[in-house]
């Protein structure tokens, strides 16, 4: 073979494994395996005492849209360790998780120092908590004292799209003399698994 049909043979090779290193344009992006669940984002701040002295004993966790748990995401250590017996505390969180009967791989997997006053973050990786897409109530749930607690709660929806997710709040069932506000600047995002 001549000279001139080796170097074009050669050049030919290099080209293609050029080609083949090279990221393909217009090909379709990989879409994320079915039961992807992606990450909820969830940032807080509590703020310091003032004439009331709160426990901060706190619960997230997401319930189906019938109001029936699917899974605690964080429980404080008190909480955890005792605190749900008394009914008070956190008591929407109490009346789903039937704590005493929850296993023990399942508490200590949750289950975390309470959060200090000033600014939190928590991030929940969903796979990992078996969740699987779908549209949820996020729930956020934290006791300030005697029968006194703050809910935040919003739909969450599990899939290929991430979104900030609205939360509204309840209070109580019992009442405080002061109107301090302990929670403050919630705010809770989905962050839909990578492609």
């Amino acid at each position: 073979m001549s000279r001139a049909g080796n170097s074009v043979r050669w050049m030919v090779s290099v080209a293609l494994c050029v080609a083949c290193l090279l990221p393909q344009r217009g090909r379709a992006a990989q879409a994320p395996p079915a039961n992807a669940a992606g990450a909820l984002h969830v940032s807080f701040l509590y703020m310091p005492p003032t004439s009331v002295e709160p426990t901060y004993h706190t619960a997230m966790w997401l319930e189906d849209l019938q109001g029936h748990l699917v899974k605690t995401l964080f429980v404080s250590q008190d909480l955890s360790a005792g605190e749900y017996k008394t009914g008070d505390i956190c008591p929407d969180w109490v009346k789903q998780a039937h704590w005493e009967k929850a296993p023990k791989s399942d508490v200590d997997a949750v289950t975390a120092p309470t959060p200090n006053v000033g600014s939190a973050d928590k991030v929940f990786n969903l796979a990992e908590f078996g969740v699987k897409p779908g549209t949820y109530l996020f729930k956020f749930q934290v006791h300030i004292t005697d029968q006194y607690n703050v809910l935040h709660y919003g739909k969450v929806t599990v899939g290929p799209v991430g979104a900030d997710v609205k939360l509204d709040v309840a209070v109580g069932p019992g009442k405080l003399a002061v109107t301090d506000q302990f929670v403050r600047d919630v705010q809770v995002q989905y962050v839909a698994p990578s492609r």
